[in-house]
């Protein structure tokens, strides 16, 4: 198109430079020609004297009219094949991009990939994905994702996703090393950001926590853990699955984090009045990167520790207000690499 567009221009210049020259006429005359020539219009108000005028004007209408065709040709199938509506939806989904702050990349949109663009779509958070396959962004556009259409590998591609201003990083890509490479020029462009790398030979994982990555996960070892375990125990597959994914009932599991300040600091999980007086149970606590399961009544919360709490909705946020009533609280939603959602206690 922007080919076409030089083609003519090119020779609306050199038809208007050749009859002022040619003819001796005035720029206004010498264009108003120059066009009448190349649209066939010929009003016939304007006569050509000389000779080299009229040889001028030959060349003009053999060259002249077949770009002025081809032109008019490539904006017709401009119109009817919508491309003027994707060029406007292009322009305004990548200023949507260039606005997003604290969001999640996604890198490649293929069967792992498409299920954590549904996920994170499900949990309702702001993220965008990259892609180089036609047909998938075509699909992803039309669902309303926000897509970059090259090779996430790229410095320039992390960086047009918001990779300084990103909170995490999921690299899905089908080749592990690919995901190495990915890794590895994120961290170098944002060391502080949150990287969760698929990977599908065990081999791999080694090399990709080397590269930065947060957090490791192969799907075939999950996959394959979940159809053992739903065979050996399937009632409490179930119902963790229950728990976990289903939006249609209305307990959660979520992360605490215990901040400075906060009025659980240096009590037990008795004397904290989480269970009395909301409900919601602690599963465990993380604690200097190791994890107490199933701690008891007389466990002391530290400074820093991050609680996994499961409970209603409606106990969750009763936690806020008892913790909010007994001190100056707060709550702010945040995502780990986990995908679980994260508060923090302060």
């Amino acid at each position: 198109m922007g080919l076409a567009f030089l083609a003519l221009l090119v020779t609306l210049i050199l038809g208007t430079a050749g009859i002022m020259l040619t003819e001796h006429f005035s720029f206004a005359q010498a264009f108003y020609l120059t066009v009448q020539t190349i649209t066939t219009v010929g009003y016939g108000d304007i006569e050509v004297h000389t000779e080299a005028g009229h040889t001028f004007l030959v060349f003009l209408m053999m060259g002249g009219v077949g770009v002025m065709l081809y032109f008019a040709g490539l904006m017709m199938a401009f119109l009817v094949e919508g491309q003027l509506a994707g060029v406007y939806g292009r322009r305004k989904m990548n200023k949507k991009i260039e606005q997003l702050k604290e969001h999640i990349i996604v890198c490649g949109a293929g069967r792992v990939g498409r299920q954590v663009l549904n996920r994170l779509r499900k949990e309702g958070a702001t993220f965008v994905v990259i892609e180089q396959q036609e047909d998938l962004i075509t699909e992803l556009i039309e669902e309303g994702f926000l897509v970059i259409h090259s090779d996430a590998t790229q410095d320039e591609t992390l960086k047009k996703a918001g990779i300084d201003k990103a909170k995490g990083l999921i690299t899905a890509l089908p080749e592990d090393s690919l995901n190495v490479f990915v890794t590895l020029t994120a961290k170098g462009l944002n060391p502080g950001i949150q990287v969760v790398a698929r990977m599908d030979k065990l081999e791999s994982e080694k090399k990709l926590l080397r590269a930065g990555a947060d957090k490791v996960i192969s799907p075939a070892v999950l996959g394959g853990w979940r159809m053992a375990m739903s065979i050996l125990k399937p009632i409490s597959v179930e119902y963790l699955e229950t728990v976990i994914h289903d939006h249609n009932i209305e307990m959660e599991m979520v992360e605490l984090r215990v901040d400075d300040g906060s009025c659980l600091v240096g009590k037990t999980l008795s004397t904290s009045g989480i269970k009395q007086q909301t409900g919601a149970m602690i599963l465990a606590i993380l604690r200097n990167n190791q994890v107490i399961s199933n701690p008891g009544a007389e466990e002391e919360i530290w400074q820093g520790d991050l609680l996994i709490v499961l409970g209603l909705r409606e106990q969750l946020h009763r936690l806020e207000q008892v913790a909010a009533n007994i001190t100056k609280f707060s709550i702010a939603d945040k995502t780990n690499s986990s995908g679980l959602k994260e508060e923090v206690l302060g």
